[in-house]
């Protein structure tokens, strides 16, 4: 299919050229072959016509310097000036960049332009991810460098949909006493649920999976259809409402094995493995507030899990010889909770916050935002939670989703600022607010963009129309992130680096300042923990740079 649209962009190419050649002979027979202005010829009608012939000049576009009409010269100029000036707003125009960078952005441009042209209308970027994805990773070069590209932080994942679902399939649906519910109702909420149980459940419809297993003729055809019905693929509900509920409904299918004891730590095991292959040196989960079982049916709390997690860090950083690595948590409700749920959430946030300061960091509320409560609902949670504050050496800090929505009259941007949120998750509708957006500047408020989850969702159909471009031209620290990889069928960051590399036209200069806003907007404990990281990414960054002059230099 893309050979097909290439030959014809270099068709269609090749006709414009004899076209614009055909006129261009055309324009000299009128005028004569020798269009160049003789000011030193003084006889008046060769002065006449040497008026007509500036008046055309921008037609013939030929000429030196001195034959160039003065309007058009002075045009140039201030065109040029109004260019400067508005690029010395946007993303990366004051970011550090010597000479060998230089160097690998102009190898980086090269390839990035001639993919493009190779793709010409079947932009990667302009259709569905489902549909592209394939064809991202067999075909890109842009991807494959930009998988080699030292990320820095990953600030929007959320942790029970953060790393691809092929380790609960594969390793934690083959633990023994693995139950999954399958009832003859389709209507049936429950069907495709797991949950661990140390004998048969009296529900019939609760079935051990192993016993499935041994009935069926192709076992790997019937653990790719369970690991397909944890991802969006290949569904299209209509009406991104419709497709909320598809999503909603997979986060409770996998809820019993995310929670279990055995397979909890191993899960953000396979996230620390995948994040770190693709080139991240931290990251940040929302973690909804909920309870770890055992086979025995022991609960775990939130206290088990943030303890869990710092012996983990510790581990992974001996592991993998990177001692900036980190993981922080922010707790979290649905913003469908009532009133008290969430203030006795936030409660415990602050709790957890002074007794795990450099790992458990704040609070969100999560969900689809044209469903679940506003920010202002909580006014008067948030108004106590302020004042119980005082009493901490911590205060509780906010890490808000605002404007993820494609409704007009959605108000919780407003509220997220004046809330004084660290970050803002997603902010789609931010750019219709001119007053946010300079407060949003002011106040260095980070922007988590999250490009193939706004689109999945249907909030951005095309990648090339996102609102993020209009937030990273006017200055804003915008960050990238992946939000639900795991549903979504993918693992790490890069593929929502190379969506907008490809739809923002974005180079490594300012590819470098997103990674650069992704570490300053990350919660380091101190500033050691922030020279620490910031200075590891460096030297991996210039790493970076070297690969791609020694690699594609020739090409």
């Amino acid at each position: 299919m893309f050979l097909k649209f290439k030959n014809i962009f270099f068709i269609v190419l090749t006709l414009s050229i004899v076209f614009n050649s055909l006129i261009v002979n055309s324009t000299s027979l009128r005028k004569g072959k020798n269009i160049h202005i003789n000011k030193n010829n003084n006889n008046n009608n060769n002065n006449n016509n040497n008026d007509d012939l500036l008046s055309s000049g921008s037609e013939t576009g030929s000429g030196s310097s001195s034959d160039i009409n003065p309007y058009i010269s002075q045009y140039n100029s201030e065109r040029e000036t109004l260019v400067n000036q508005e690029n010395q707003i946007k993303l990366g125009s004051n970011t550090p960049f010597n000479s060998k960078e230089q160097q690998a952005n102009s190898i980086f441009l090269n390839i990035l332009q001639n993919e493009e042209l190779s793709f010409s209308n079947s932009d990667p970027s302009g259709v569905n991810f489902f549909i592209e994805k394939q064809i991202i990773e067999n075909e890109s070069t842009i991807f494959k460098i930009i998988q080699n590209m030292p990320k820095g932080s990953a600030l929007h994942v959320h942790q029970d949909s953060s790393a691809t679902y092929d380790y609960l399939i594969s390793v934690g649906s083959y633990l023994a006493n693995c139950y999954i519910y399958l009832s003859d109702d389709v209507n049936d909420a429950n069907n495709g649920t797991f949950h661990f149980y140390d004998s048969q459940p009296t529900d019939s419809n609760w079935k051990l999976l192993s016993t499935i297993r041994e009935s069926v003729s192709n076992v790997e055809l019937f653990d790719q259809q369970l690991l397909d019905s944890l991802t969006l693929i290949g569904e299209d509900y209509g009406d991104y409402i419709s497709l909320w509920r598809k999503f909603d409904g997979i986060f409770g299918r996998v809820s019993g094995l995310v929670t279990y004891l055995p397979i909890a730590t191993g899960y953000m095991e396979h996230l620390f493995q995948q994040m770190i292959q693709d080139g991240v040196q931290h990251i940040e989960v929302r973690k909804c507030f909920g309870n770890f079982y055992d086979i025995t049916g022991k609960i775990y709390d939130d206290y088990w899990f943030v303890q869990t997690m710092e012996q983990l860090v510790q581990t992974s950083r001996q592991k993998y010889n990177m001692p900036e690595f980190a993981l922080k948590i922010i707790g979290c409700n649905g913003r469908h909770s009532n009133q008290s749920v969430v203030y006795d959430a936030m409660v415990m946030s602050l709790d957890l916050r002074n007794k795990y300061p450099s790992t458990f960091v704040g609070y969100d509320l999560v969900g689809p935002e044209d469903e679940g409560y506003p920010l202002i609902y909580f006014i008067e949670q948030f108004a106590e939670i302020k004042k119980l504050g005082y009493q901490y050496q911590y205060p509780l800090d906010y890490y808000f989703h605002a404007g993820e929505t494609i409704l007009y009259n959605n108000t919780n941007l407003y509220d997220a600022i004046l809330l004084n949120t660290k970050r803002i998750g997603h902010g789609i509708q931010l750019p219709k607010h001119p007053l946010l957006m300079d407060l949003v500047l002011k106040n260095d408020i980070a922007i988590e963009i999250c490009p193939i989850s706004n689109q999945i969702l249907q909030y951005v159909s095309d990648m090339r129309a996102h609102p993020g471009l209009d937030l990273l031209n006017r200055g804003l620290p915008v960050t990238i992130s992946p939000d639900d990889p795991a549903i979504f069928n993918y693992g790490g960051l890069s593929f929502d680096f190379f969506e907008v590399t490809y739809s923002w036209g974005l180079n490594l200069q300012q590819l470098k300042q997103l990674a650069i806003n992704s570490i300053n907007h990350s919660n380091t404990f101190n500033q050691s923990e922030y020279n620490l990281l910031y200075n590891a990414w460096e030297v991996k960054w210039f790493n970076f740079i070297d690969y791609i002059i020694n690699t594609y230099s020739n090409i």
